[in-house]
């Protein structure tokens, strides 16, 4: 007798559906409710049941981008265990108003490939896939195209019209500076904090001086750099020293100290369009000649003069000058020098740092060779000292990615060599090429960092030219004694020996994490000393 199978029928879902509802900020007739609304009247009229809402909220047509609902809507349709074979669609417009009118095409077809109909619920057209309806919907999305487009160039068009009226376009107005809204006729409303945002379409935004101490300091920060002659660099390290934040509590770099001494808003000029953003296209640079400025329409924290004379100074930085004229100034303090060092050449205020030289020529080998200047000196360690960076590189990249996969949150520094490990136990990273004197054999020194405190030092051991790993120490803290500092040779140091491993996979056992016992008894045990 042949054995009988049951098989289990899938449920009918011709007449099952999903609705997807889109609204972005500027389609406030077209909210949710509206669209549900007509949604669920069209399913009323043609013995529809709707199943379950996909809804994207106040997020934009442009592109796919933080649209989760229409993302898990797409995943669904695949999905071959799905309860639906409909979905409901307010407009061609919600799919997305896409620059390139074939992207809401593909979704519609991945929907139409799964055996899913996507109906459009306001269009004057049955979506047959006819040849009518197929030219009806490439006309309906480029318009929803162009609308975006349309949109953007308006808005556009009425922000340079308020720059030039002096009202702030923008968020955040920056240190030392302060947002206050204004009425239509100009009169104070009051200040606005960070993430604030007008709520009348008649209120404009003016920046004002911030807190006095704020301005004082930006004022100060023009006085180095103009008087003393201080690098953004330098200055950001003054600040550190100091104690002093930046208005969001962090700490300054140089990046923000040229940010004061380069905002044309420190001055009192209101400037937009310097960047170019539209429609969700890449970031990109806008020359001068396109910048919309209303000049001195603000109240300056720092006089014009001042601000003109450290665009002056600015404007003839090393990153400007080309490679003939830094190559002339290295000559020159040569001559004046008599030789070249990486410490003659920082402290001397006429020649560019030698970072500069290093990025643009290379290295500092480079730079002297091209003067014509030799050192007779061997500088193969060079580069033996640039494969063990490659090799750490490496080496932190595995390390990170396999405690991560193990389950543990791991932080680090932006080197990647200093590792915290589910806010716990901190790792320092470190690789060590092998030396080689004529009187002794190879030698590995390995020195505790005393700058932070650390938990455990891996030191990687490499061969000569730092081309591959010989072995891995795991020393925990403690483990070099008072010292701070040993010397390992091929045959390792017997006291560390215990330490010594040939791969890493005990650092997943060091961080793995172990059970707890907790002591049985009373949950709740009374308390004698309570008085009622």
């Amino acid at each position: 007798m042949q054995p009988v199978a049951h098989l289990r029928h899938r449920p009918d879902t011709s007449s099952t559906a999903v609705q997807y509802v889109r609204m972005s900020t500027d389609l406030q007739r077209d909210s949710p409710a509206n669209q549900k609304e007509v949604l669920a009247q069209y399913a009323t009229r043609n013995d529809i049941r709707i199943a379950r809402t996909y809804e994207d909220y106040g997020k934009s047509g442009l592109s796919m981008r933080n649209r989760p609902a229409l993302a898990r809507l797409l995943h669904d349709v695949l999905d071959e265990n799905r309860i639906f074979s409909i979905l409901l669609v307010y407009d061609i417009s919600r799919w997305g108003r896409f620059q390139d009118v074939d992207e809401s095409a593909h979704y519609e077809y991945i929907c139409r490939r799964a055996g899913v109909r996507v109906i459009y619920c306001t269009e004057p057209f049955e979506n047959d896939n006819s040849a009518s309806s197929n030219i009806l919907k490439t006309l309906k999305r480029a318009m929803a195209g162009e609308y975006s487009r349309e949109l953007s160039s308006k808005v556009f068009l009425g922000q340079c019209r308020g720059t030039r009226d002096g009202f702030r376009q923008g968020a955040a107005a920056g240190y030392a500076l302060q947002r206050v809204l204004v009425d239509c006729n100009g009169n104070v409303k009051g200040p606005l904090r960070n993430g604030e945002r007008k709520n009348l379409q008649s209120d404009h935004v003016v920046i004002v001086p911030g807190p006095p101490n704020e301005v004082a300091l930006v004022r100060r920060v023009y006085e180095w750099f103009l008087k003393e002659r201080l690098s953004p660099t330098r200055i950001a390290q003054r600040l550190n020293d100091f104690g002093l934040r930046t208005d969001l509590n962090r700490i300054w770099l140089k990046d923000g100290i040229f940010r004061l001494l380069t905002s044309e808003k420190y001055a009192g000029n209101n400037v937009y369009n310097r960047t170019t953003v539209r429609l969700h296209t890449p970031r990109r640079n806008n020359p001068p000649a396109q910048w919309v400025r209303a000049i001195g329409v603000f109240e300056p924290v720092v006089d014009r003069d001042t601000f003109n004379a450290a665009q002056q100074r600015l404007g003839g930085r090393t990153h400007l000058l080309p490679d003939e004229d830094l190559l002339v100034k290295l000559a020159a303090l040569r001559e004046r020098a008599g030789t070249l060092t990486a410490k003659t050449i920082t402290s001397d205020r006429l020649v560019p740092g030698a970072g500069t030289y290093r990025k643009r020529f290379g290295s500092l080998i480079e730079a002297y060779r091209a003067i014509g200047f030799d050192r007779e000196h061997d500088y193969r360690y060079l580069h033996v000292l640039r494969a063990a960076k490659v090799l750490l590189v490496r080496l932190s990249d595995t390390v990170i990615s396999a405690l991560r996969e193990s389950g543990h949150q791991v932080r680090h520094s932006p080197d990647k060599t200093l590792l915290c490990v589910d806010d716990e136990l901190r790792i320092k990273l470190n690789v060590r090429p092998a030396t080689r004197t004529p009187y002794k054999a190879m030698r590995w020194i390995i020195r505790w960092p005393e700058l932070y405190p650390i938990d455990i030092l891996v030191i990687a051991r490499a061969d000569r030219f730092a081309a591959n790993f010989v072995d891995f120490f795991v020393l925990p803290k403690g483990s070099l004694g008072p010292q701070k500092q040993t010397e390992l040779t091929e045959k390792s140091a017997l006291h560390l020996e215990m330490f010594r491993f040939s791969e890493l996979k005990i650092l997943l056992e060091l961080t793995a994490r172990a059970p707890v016992e907790v002591p049985s008894g009373p949950r709740n045990a009374p308390d004698n000393n309570r008085s009622d």
